[in-house]
């Protein structure tokens, strides 16, 4: 994976959600280990993020973690779907 397609694959995380940012870190220690991380501001007035650690491990677990946060935690519609007479 380059960085441009990791790149992508972290803002299309990002929009499934809808809000907040995925950082992702890698280890400079010679481990192949990698950090994922989601940063968010809790509401719109706030001046700092709030941090939550997704996984960390070897980047394939980063990005098997990530879909399963974005599963968890995706953008849902709040509205109730209309009523339709078309549909009966």
């Amino acid at each position: 994976m380059t960085i441009d397609q990791l790149q992508a694959t972290l803002r299309a995380a990002k929009a499934r959600i809808g809000y907040g940012r995925f950082a992702l870190t890698f280890a400079m220690d010679g481990r192949e280990d990698c950090y994922l991380t989601f940063w968010h501001r809790p509401d719109a007035y706030a001046l700092s993020e709030n941090c939550k650690a997704v996984a960390s491990g070897t980047f394939d677990e980063c990005m098997e973690a990530m879909d399963r946060y974005v599963a968890a935690n995706r953008l849902r519609d709040e509205a109730p779907a209309a009523y339709s007479i078309a549909a009966e």
